[in-house]
């Protein structure tokens, strides 16, 4: 079964907003960064807004095998992906959720289903993992 239209604005949404999260991350910690961390957050951030744009154009057709169980766990990824970057303060971690995020939007605009529910179950093992304590662990 396809996903629709809403539902690739709800997945591209996701996608944009975990990028501006790791933009509001990079500009907070701007000073402590290094260049080349600085890159590769940034980098992750375009990745991911491309993603977003082309989720829009792109997910809709995307047939999962179990629509409503998979798109439930990638909502809860992303939305734990997003909370994870805004809690986290090891760049490290950081990037390891943004990693995991641009494997997921990879996954999706590969149309590949196995792929797509692999991803989102190790975006949700990363933000869980690196959560500093039960208490902060991304809801």
């Amino acid at each position: 079964m396809p996903i629709s239209a809403d539902q690739a604005r709800d997945l591209a949404k996701a996608f944009l907003d975990v990028s501006h999260q790791l933009g509001v991350f990079r500009f907070a910690n701007w000073a402590s960064l290094t260049p080349a961390q600085r890159q590769r957050i940034e980098d992750t951030e375009w990745d991911l807004l491309n993603y977003s744009s082309s989720l829009v154009t792109s997910a809709v057709g995307i047939a999962l095998d179990d629509m409503q169980h998979d798109l439930g766990t990638i909502t809860e990824a992303t939305v734990k992906a997003k909370k994870a970057v805004e809690t986290i303060d090891k760049v490290k971690d950081i990037i390891k959720v943004a990693t995991a995020v641009v494997a997921l939007g990879g996954a999706i605009v590969s149309k590949n289903p196995k792929a797509i529910v692999g991803a989102a179950k190790d975006l949700l093992a990363t933000t869980k993992t690196l959560a500093k304590s039960p208490e902060e662990a991304p809801e």
